[in-house]
């Protein structure tokens, strides 16, 4: 997750603190995607049902996008260096392999380059371990995609991002070879807002404690949106809460270009849950869930009240753990 969203601000028009550099958003990238799937040409598939690699695709962690040539970044973030002979380079593999045909794989003519990030400790090793890859490749008969490694540290003057591309960059990247500050801060401050504060892709990596962390922090937000929302309408009134207006919210903005095939199921359990919250005493009845949204029916100022204090009074931390659990039903909150 730190490097997921370390990632993003690379992107963001503004920085998360006062003497942060913002090059790759200078340079003219933007995020297109998180969680996309690439795609393989007919010929690459056959040749890798031949080697019994199997067919999918592989989903890396962010796609940004150079918006005046087409050329993409396409970022796999990881906590550590791996080898070759571990089960991560099976994944490394295909994206050296698809983005060697650029056009398929991103469906945009242009550049496509695989770029781990890790921690700058484990840089070399990973540079290592993708130039044997791509010669093992090349050996079997594949093309293969342009690499590099984006290194991340925290010293202290900051949170630090160094790139380093394996071969004849194009000019725009070229330019992002050096090392660059994305957050100025002491060791304990230096760490960027979480633009995206739980994955569920990402949650069997986390320990329990920073996987509840990370999930009690979306719902904060979450329901945060949500009594923007209810405090915001008139009544009386059906209110519609939206999981994906919550999502976006809770995301500033970022989920719009979110693919992950566990986001519906997430989705669901929150406004499940929420409606849960609100369908007692006085709001009994007047509370449903259809299509990953709460409706709520609202007669008057005290429905709004009430609604809005059960939503401050929940206990994110008790909700994270019954999400975590898989538990839906929500205790007595009064």
């Amino acid at each position: 997750m730190f490097q997921v969203n370390s990632c993003l601000w690379l992107v963001a028009k503004s920085t998360p603190a006062k003497g942060g550099d913002r090059p790759f958003f200078d340079a003219g990238y933007r995020l297109r995607s998180l969680g996309a799937k690439l795609a393989f040409s007919v010929e690459v598939r056959t040749q890798l049902a031949q080697r019994g690699w199997g067919p999918n695709p592989p989903e890396p962690d962010l796609l940004f996008h150079h918006l005046a040539s087409g050329d993409h970044l396409v970022l796999e973030c990881k906590a550590s260096s791996f080898s070759k002979d571990s089960s991560t380079a099976g994944q490394a593999r295909k994206l050296l392999v698809s983005c060697a045909d650029s056009t398929t794989a991103v469906g945009i003519d242009g550049q496509a380059v695989v770029v781990y990030v890790l921690p700058s400790d484990d840089v070399p090793l990973q540079s290592a371990t993708l130039e044997e890859l791509t010669g093992e490749l090349a050996a079997d008969g594949f093309l293969t995609a342009v690499y590099g490694v984006l290194g991340l540290k925290i010293d202290d003057e900051g949170l630090w991002a160094e790139l380093r591309i394996s071969q004849n960059p194009s000019p725009h990247l070229a330019s992002l070879e050096d090392s660059f500050l994305i957050v100025a801060g002491d060791r304990k401050e230096a760490r960027p807002l979480y633009l995206i504060p739980y994955d569920p892709t990402a949650a069997d990596n986390q320990s329990r404690e920073e996987r509840e962390y990370c999930h009690r922090i979306l719902l904060e937000r979450c329901y945060s949106a949500a009594v923007q929302a209810i405090g915001t309408a008139d009544v009386p009134e059906c209110v519609v809460i939206k999981a994906d207006d919550l999502f976006r919210k809770a995301t500033y903005g970022v989920s719009d270009k979110w693919h992950a095939k566990e986001l519906g199921p997430l989705k669901s359990k929150i406004v499940h849950g929420m409606a849960t919250l609100l369908n007692k005493k006085e709001l009994q009845g007047r509370v449903t869930v259809n299509n990953n949204q709460v409706e709520l029916l609202l007669r008057d100022e005290e429905d709004r009240d009430a609604a809005i204090t059960r939503l401050l009074k929940a206990n994110t931390v008790q909700l994270a753990l019954k999400a975590s659990s898989g538990q839906t039903d929500i205790d007595h909150i009064d």
